[in-house]
């Protein structure tokens, strides 16, 4: 929705009053379109958040909190050139028209009074922010303009502003019944303030998807090489048998030999069979040749079979994280995996933040159920919350479920020190398909044991456990 100037002038009222006589404590650039303007006036801070492109484009008091981006864009770093610690003087509109005009005092590099206006047009589509010195001079722009894109208005740097022509005048619209009651700032804010939240979850979610499916992707072809060269390897046992058949003819072999033709007893009618040989070497040469080559083949399969193994660990690892990913809800889950991420080595930490440790987010709680008679159920959220539940809060008498042969929550069912019913067992094991990959599959069998019966191996990667002594329950799941 467009703000009107009716809009724009009753929001001018509410930010003199509230942002005069304040000073600039902070400038930000969170996204190539948004600035924040931290205010300080009346002992507390004020967010001035400016949104200068889209559907969105709006200019309001917010309470959302932004993250900034790794270095400064430029224009927000000449913002805080020219306006760091600049007193708001006066917030102004011309009569009928969606521009408003910041008038800030600052100090140049001498020391000396300057003074500052911060333009914002919020003119439909050509929405922009401008910083001007004392003599309306363009210092510069969010969004340069040349002259021959705005009908002779230019608007770039060392260029002298002028208001834009006004268009006929239109009928004024009222403005929205809901702004009506108390703050604009207020109405913008929780109008807009929550689908860009939601949009803003949605692409890092979708940016954090693609990164895990891009490093899957690759795992997966690694382990087809791995496997194929698995299969190349398979060849050293028709070279141990070259071998011993070439020791058990070394006799009949004499230097410059080129081909040895004898019996191959290890097959049932003992055909004849011809193997290669190096002239340049000596029979023994050759021997010994063809045994170092089998021991080669043979460790190539022995290295290749735990590098295969492992693959297959890092491959089921990162499936567990796309399926955390597809239930997310909330913003700290996304930072949780993210975090996870970075401390397994998938992600790759921003040059400006290696030098220092990653910053833990705050652990989210487990989601917690009861069940019909009264039992309390935790449900794990992701793979690092999986781990503290089964190896740090369950007690070993509780019991532990989990999806079979898919991903999903471990699932803690507290049975304070006695046997669960059949009920609770099954209200749980239908927890634990709700939260896994296989939610919608209808029917879904589900391993339950008691905790004890639970152990992670050194080294094991989040999430992943080993388990016996165990049963298992069918149970439906609708998603």
């Amino acid at each position: 929705m467009a703000l009107t100037a009716e809009i724009l002038s009753r929001l001018r009222e509410e930010l003199e009053e509230k942002l005069v006589g304040g000073r600039v404590e902070k400038i930000q650039q969170p996204e190539r379109d948004l600035l924040l303007l931290t205010i300080r006036t009346e002992g507390c801070n004020r967010r001035l958040l400016i949104r200068a492109a889209g559907q969105n484009a709006r200019i309001h008091l917010t309470e959302m909190i932004y993250e900034n981006p790794r270095e400064a864009p430029m224009f927000c770093m000449l913002l805080r050139k020219h306006l760091g610690g600049a007193r708001v003087l006066s917030v102004e509109q011309p009569e009928g028209d969606r521009i408003l005009f910041f008038r800030l005092e600052s100090r140049n590099e001498l020391g000396d009074a300057a003074e500052m206006t911060l333009v914002v047009e919020m003119l439909g589509r050509a929405v922009n922010v401008i910083l001007l010195d004392r003599d309306s001079r363009i210092l510069d722009c969010l969004h340069r303009v040349s002259p021959s894109e705005l009908g002779g208005r230019g608007l770039l740097p060392g260029l002298r502003y002028e208001l834009p022509e006004r268009p006929p005048a239109a009928q004024k619209r009222p403005v929205d019944p809901e702004s009506a009651e108390g703050s604009v700032s207020e109405w913008l804010d929780a109008k807009y303030g929550k689908l860009e939240k939601e949009e803003l979850q949605r692409r890092r979610a979708q940016e954090l998807v693609k990164s895990v499916r891009r490093t899957r992707d690759r795992q997966q072809r690694k382990l087809a090489a791995q496997r194929e060269e698995l299969r190349q390897s398979e060849k050293m046992e028709e070279i141990r048998r070259q071998a011993e058949l070439l020791q058990a003819n070394l006799y009949r072999v004499r230097r410059g030999d080129r081909i040895l033709e004898c019996e191959d007893y290890y097959q049932d009618d003992v055909p004849q069979i011809r193997i290669a040989l190096d002239p340049q070497k000596t029979p023994q040469q050759n021997l010994a040749q063809r045994f170092k080559e089998y021991r080669k083949a043979k460790g190539a399969r022995e290295h290749l079979t735990v590098l295969i193994e492992d693959g297959e660990k890092q491959l089921d690892y990162l499936n567990s994280v796309l399926e955390e990913l597809a239930r997310t809800e909330t913003e700290k889950d996304l930072e949780e995996i993210r975090v996870e991420l970075l401390s397994t080595g998938y992600l790759k930490h921003s040059r400006q933040k290696k030098a220092g440790r990653t910053k833990m987010p705050k652990a989210s709680e487990p989601l917690r159920f009861e069940s019909p008679d009264g039992l309390e159920i935790l449900v794990g959220r992701n793979n690092v919350q999986n781990d503290e539940l089964t190896t740090r809060l369950a007690r070993r008498t509780d019991y532990w479920l989990h999806v079979k042969d898919a991903h999903g929550s471990h699932v803690i069912l507290r049975c304070e020190g006695g046997e669960p019913s059949e009920d609770a067992i099954r209200f749980a094991a239908e927890l634990a398909a709700r939260f896994s990959q296989a939610k919608d599959s209808g029917r879904v069998a589900v391993d339950y044991t008691m905790v004890r019966n639970v152990k992670k191996p050194s080294g094991a990667l989040p999430g992943m456990v080993i388990y016996q002594n165990y049963k298992t329950i069918l149970v439906r799941s609708e998603g």
